[in-house]
Parts: C-alpha cells; sequence; structure tokens
C-alpha cells in the first residue's frame, strides 16, 4: 500500500514538473519574439540619398558623391558630417513596429504623421529605388517613444525610440565641421606664431626638437609635443560663422599655427577675436568656412614650455639648488 501512494505521489509530481516545464519555455520564447521590422529588408548601405522636409527646419537633402555624404539646402550645397547620417540610417534599420497606435485617419494630423505636420523621410538607394519613405510624429505618452507611420500607410506605429533629434536638424547639424583631416604622422614641423610663439621640428629619430622662443633647443616631452600636431590634424569647430573677415578679426589674426607636411604643403589655422569666454573665430588660410573654436582645442594646439620640457629638465634646477652644501655659520 505505502508503494502505491508513493508511486502515485511521484506520478503527479512527473506529471505536474512536465506542465511547469512546457508552460515557462513557451513564456520564454513569447518573451523573446521581437516585434517586426518598421521598414523590413531594409539595407542601410544600399542608402544614397536621404530627402528630410521639416514644416519647422526646412528642407535638407542628404546624398552621396564620389563615395562621399554631402548636404544641400538653401541652394547651398556642403560636405556632411557622417556621424549624424550613420545614426540616422542605423536607426531606421532598428526601427520596430512594436505597438499600433492607430488606424483611424482622422487622428493621423493630431499624432503629426501627415504631410503637413509629420517630419518625412525619403530614402533612395542610388539608382533611385526607394528603400523607405515615412514620417515622423510627436512623441509617445512618454519622451522615450514616437509615432511614425509609412507614406500611404493606414496605420501609426509607436515605437520605443527617440526619433526627433535623429531626423529633424537644421543645415549646420548637418554639415561636416572638420577644419583639418590630417594624418598626425604626416606632420614634421609645427610653428605657432602672434600672441604664442613655438617653433617644433622632428628629428631623424622622429622625435620632436623644441627650436624656439628660447634660444637653446631640447627633445620635447612626448605626450605634450605629439598633442599639439594631433590635435590640429584632426580639428573640428563646434558651430559656424558667416561675415567678413573683419568681423571676427580673422583679416588681421591673433594668431596663426602652421603644419608642414613630409610633401611640403603647408596648413595654416588662423586665429581670431573671442566670441565668448570659452570660445574663439577661426578659419583655415586656404578655405572660406568660418568656424567657431572651444579655446580648450586652441590651448592644446598651443602648448607652453613648462608643458613640452621633460620633467628632468624642470626638476635639474631645483635639484641642483638642493644639493648645494648649505653655508656654515
Amino acid at each position: 500500500m505505502n508503494f502505491k501512494k508513493i508511486a502515485l505521489f511521484a506520478l503527479i509530481f512527473l506529471i505536474l514538473g512536465t506542465l511547469y516545464y512546457f508552460l515557462e519555455t513557451s513564456n520564454k520564447t513569447k518573451k523573446k519574439e521581437e516585434p517586426p521590422a518598421f521598414i523590413p529588408g531594409f539595407d542601410k548601405q544600399q542608402a544614397a540619398s536621404v530627402l528630410i522636409k521639416s514644416p519647422e527646419k526646412g528642407a535638407a537633402h542628404l546624398q552621396t558623391k564620389d563615395g562621399n555624404w554631402m548636404v544641400s539646402a538653401d541652394n547651398r550645397t556642403f560636405s556632411a558630417d557622417t556621424a549624424p547620417v550613420d545614426k540616422l540610417l542605423e536607426t531606421v534599420a532598428n526601427l520596430k513596429a512594436e505597438t499600433i497606435a492607430s488606424k483611424n485617419p482622422k487622428n493621423f494630423g493630431a499624432l503629426e504623421v501627415t504631410e503637413d505636420k509629420g517630419v518625412e523621410v525619403h530614402i533612395r538607394s542610388a539608382s533611385q529605388e526607394t528603400l523607405a519613405h515615412f514620417y515622423v510624429g510627436k512623441s509617445g505618452p512618454d519622451v522615450f517613444s514616437t509615432y511614425v507611420r509609412k507614406k500611404d500607410s493606414g496605420q501609426v506605429i509607436l515605437t520605443g525610440t527617440i526619433l526627433k533629434t535623429v531626423f529633424e536638424k537644421e543645415l549646420k547639424d548637418w554639415r561636416d565641421k572638420s577644419i583639418f583631416s590630417l594624418n598626425k604622422d604626416d606632420i614634421i614641423e609645427y610653428t605657432v606664431a602672434g600672441d604664442v610663439t613655438l617653433n617644433m621640428k622632428k628629428d631623424d629619430q622622429n622625435l620632436w626638437q623644441v627650436l624656439g622662443p628660447e634660444p637653446e633647443a631640447f627633445t620635447a616631452q612626448k605626450d605634450a609635443a605629439e598633442g599639439a600636431p594631433g590635435e590640429f590634424a584632426a580639428l573640428k569647430g563646434v558651430a559656424f560663422a558667416e561675415g567678413e573677415l573683419s568681423e571676427f578679426e580673422l583679416d588681421k589674426p591673433i594668431r596663426t599655427i602652421t603644419a608642414i607636411l613630409k610633401d611640403g604643403t603647408a596648413k595654416t589655422l588662423l586665429v581670431g577675436k573671442e566670441k565668448n569666454t570659452y570660445q574663439r573665430f577661426v578659419k583655415a588660410q586656404d578655405k572660406d568656412t568660418l568656424f567657431v573654436l572651444e579655446n580648450y582645442k586652441l590651448e592644446k594646439m598651443s602648448p607652453s614650455l613648462d608643458k613640452l620640457k621633460p620633467e628632468e629638465q624642470e626638476q635639474a634646477q631645483p635639484a641642483d639648488n638642493a644639493s648645494a652644501p648649505s653655508p656654515k655659520s
């Protein structure tokens, strides 16, 4: 009798355990299921043109030319910053159709997914094939979601992603703010003139020698010396400026910074007046675009002799004084 009870309890336990296993497995499978892509089959590598129309910020056309992204707006064309373009395409590729928010066309206007109220995004391939065409609407019930609708679609999707900052930008936000794009290893001579002076040159061992302003040359401290031309080589502004050079004192710059490359080419940065306590106006001598540059970058490109001198050289004088015998009383 006891054996039968034990066998019955074991069977019940086995059945309950099996049932629990299948229920848990089913729940996990459901949890793992992701919502479908908002733009199925979208391949960002195929994108060659992105036309964005914003009711508030106007139209911007991003397109590739000779393998580089360009941006056009207000009848002007500039090199585009690849970072926000890549962010845009990556966002489209990852968008999910998480929740159907509405199928009623009367709600489209309120959700700002119509042609007159939404941010229209039209992405095409090099052959002008449409890869994605949709409207970015207002934010969802929380600030981390956005309403979107594919053009000619009868339903609005609520996706759990902040989208307005990705797609709705002004021309200046799409433009490339690079002042120089050089290989820092190609710089063999570096000169600062004006309110700050410095002259450095690489020797045969690829070490930076400080030749001025002090009459006696010395080998520079590596990090500080390489930091200056390194910053110069990949210099980027934070904003643009427009006007006559004299308005920004760039016709008579307070400082010039020049890098000489291996091929003998010279690249010079002109430094103008302050915009505010933290920024100045600058431009590359051979280009027309005017930039706003952070002062900390300017300081990094114009290191003081104290930062360039090796530590042992700086400490040599105090050490010598400390080792000198004190006078007898």
